[in-house]
């Protein structure tokens, strides 16, 4: 069952760049609205791209008050060498056995997440979604800011 525009978002908590550092969604969300964008793995090159562009534009998402929460299948020693060796600041989380990008509908046949990401409310409700036609596109940030911003209204 895939997470939809409307519905509550399935939560979790997954590990971040240790197995025993956990992130929850409902925690992140306290905080204010919450981006979450599953991207397929570590080290490759339009991953690369895509979590560096977001680096560099985390402030617009901090001004609007919202996290930004990355989640593939990598384990967290990857994650924790991948973010030192970019300088991604934001968490990375470890989705190793699965089970949330299934719950959001994103699991791609070969077992990775699909490029994708999910706006999430205070609330926990999922305001906005989208999913990538292909592992090598990637969402451009100013459609994701504007999702963020419809979101908020």
């Amino acid at each position: 069952m895939a997470a939809e525009v409307g519905d509550k978002a399935p939560e979790f908590e997954l590990p971040g760049d240790s197995w025993e550092e956990k992130i929850s969604l409902e925690k992140a969300r306290n905080e204010g609205p919450v981006v979450l964008f599953f991207y397929p793995g570590d080290w490759s090159s339009v991953c690369t791209d895509q979590m560096g562009q977001l680096q560099q534009e985390i402030g617009r998402f901090q001004e609007k008050g919202a996290s930004v929460l990355g989640i593939s299948v990598d384990s967290p020693w990857s994650h924790k060498a991948w973010a030192e060796e970019r300088g991604i600041g934001f968490p990375l989380l470890s989705d190793f056995q699965r089970e949330v990008i299934e719950e959001y509908g994103v699991k791609h046949e070969a077992g990775f997440p699909q490029r994708a990401y999910f706006v999430i409310d205070k609330e926990g409700i999922v305001r906005a979604k989208k999913i990538e036609d292909s592992p090598g596109d990637q969402p451009e940030v100013e459609d994701v800011l504007d999702d963020l911003e419809k979101a908020l209204r």
